[in-house]
């Protein structure tokens, strides 16, 4: 049992000074074993019954608690089948697995009498009913009938984001694709990195000290640049347009809709929406995406591996960890741009800091280091690949350079590019306006609102995906 995250409830003032812990929320996890569990919910996670003689009894979980995560599912807002769904998942497996409930303000673990709880006639999850047919199949309501109960918290938007991108330091960054992408991510710095920290604890030194300032300080210039930039292209928003459930979720139609030029939404306000374009928009570019239910403006596109729409959209770099399109492609260029002259910099400089120091005599170690412990041969060969690789990667970061200028001289992105798409309305790729974020990371948003009502699979890890051709 452990302090839940802050949340904010729907009936907390907010603005107004509160009694400490008045509106705080607690968050409890529990181990079941792999069979009934003994308890009922609705839509949204939200528990309705818990009679006596069942597992979540027994470990005190009660009415108007909330699911919010299923082992290592994530489960919060969603449809009663979708938590049904991951549930028998867990006790397929035949192992015990945790799950994570929260207690609103006032429904902590108290102890109560038999004869208050409901009657064990309702329908209670894995137990048999009097009924035929399998009961876990059925829709769930409460013992007396009663309406399912929306959820009644809110958190910020970055806690809830239905896309495939990554929050952190409070929502203040973020980056986006998949979990294998982290390897390249992880790969691009240490490059970056290893070679550097030799130039500025070995080199550097070295010559400030013979009197060469320019350099050096010219070095450790581009070295910040680049290293900035790509830190900006891998944690800044490349442009994402909010999904229409975020757009509902955050009431944030009329915003949008001022800084587009036109609604998202398109003629239906509903969840589910309506694909057919305005009459004024046929024609120009504008199209309708099927997963993110938005229209999107020319240009743009949806990314299968952070399952958002990018304004601009250039491509999805798995080197920098995130989607290159309006917002952060000058980053991108920026980091491209910097990167080879950082490489053509650092590289013969430690190369020269090798061959003018007195050759003989590091041999002349290095030899008996070779018949104290035979490792000569092998840190040799170490030392000529870390360079071949890095002498690699600067001209692949080069011709990558030039690859971009030619795309920037044409008007195109990557994606007009390789589709051999019209550049519609002629707006550059590199000095067009970069425009303001889409969405509000900190909004506060009810997670059943966010999240659609549809089954998830449990066995798909947040980060992986099924390519599409998103045109």
């Amino acid at each position: 049992m452990r302090q839940a995250r802050n949340i904010e409830w729907a009936d907390d003032p907010g603005n107004e000074d509160v009694e400490a812990g008045a509106a705080e929320a607690t968050e409890f996890t529990f181990v079941f074993q792999a069979g009934p569990i003994g308890m009922t919910f609705t839509d949204g996670g939200v528990v309705q019954d818990v009679p006596a003689a069942g597992q979540a009894f027994e470990n005190g979980v009660a009415p108007g608690w909330h699911i919010v995560r299923v082992g290592l599912n994530d489960v919060e807002g969603r449809s009663m089948q979708a938590i049904l769904g991951v549930l028998n998942e867990q006790k397929a497996l035949g192992e015990d697995f945790e799950v994570t409930f929260v207690a609103p303000p006032g429904l902590e673990i108290k102890d109560r009498p038999l004869e208050s709880l409901p009657s064990q006639d309702a329908n209670v999850l894995g137990k048999a009913a009097d009924d035929e047919g399998d009961l876990e199949m059925q829709p769930l309501t409460g013992g007396d009938g009663a309406a399912p109960q929306a959820s009644a918290y809110t958190k910020p938007l970055w806690k809830s984001w239905p896309g495939r991108n990554w929050f952190c330091c409070g929502g203040a960054l973020m980056t986006g694709g998949t979990e294998e992408f982290f390897c390249p991510n992880i790969c691009v710095w240490s490059f970056i990195m290893v070679p550097c920290t030799f130039y500025f604890l070995w080199v550097f030194p070295a010559l400030w000290h013979a009197g060469s300032y320019a350099l050096p300080s010219f070095t450790l210039i581009i070295f910040l640049i680049t290293t900035g930039s790509l830190l900006a292209t891998c944690c800044s928003d490349p442009g994402i347009i909010p999904r229409r459930e975020v757009i509902l979720a955050t009431d944030d139609a009329a915003r949008l809709e001022a800084v587009m030029g036109y609604n998202p939404l398109g003629a239906s306000s509903t969840k589910e929406g309506d694909s057919q374009i305005p009459r004024e928009l046929n024609g120009a570019g504008y199209r309708w995406c099927r997963t993110c239910k938005i229209i999107r403006p020319p240009r743009s596109s949806h990314c299968p591996d952070c399952d958002n729409c990018v304004l601009r959209y250039d491509h999805h770099c798995p080197f920098v960890n995130n989607c290159v399109g309006q917002r952060n492609y000058h980053f991108f260029f920026g980091f491209v741009s910097c990167v080879w002259c950082l490489a053509l910099l650092v590289l013969p400089a430690i190369l020269w800091y090798m061959t003018s120091r007195d050759i003989d005599a590091s041999l002349e170690g290095l030899v008996r280091i070779e018949r104290k412990s035979g490792m000569f041969t092998a840190i040799t060969w170490i030392l000529i690949a870390a360079g071949a690789l890095a002498i690699l990667a600067a001209i692949a970061s080069m011709c990558l350079w030039f690859y971009h200028l030619g795309l920037i001289m044409q008007g195109k992105t990557t994606k007009e590019y390789r589709k051999e798409l019209e550049n519609i309305g002629d707006e550059p790729t590199l000095c067009a306006a970069r425009g303001p974020c889409l969405f509000d990371p900190w909004a506060m948003v009810n997670p059943r609102d966010l999240l659609p009502d549809q089954p998830i699979d449990p066995t798909r890890s947040k980060g992986k995906s099924k390519r599409r051709d998103y045109r």
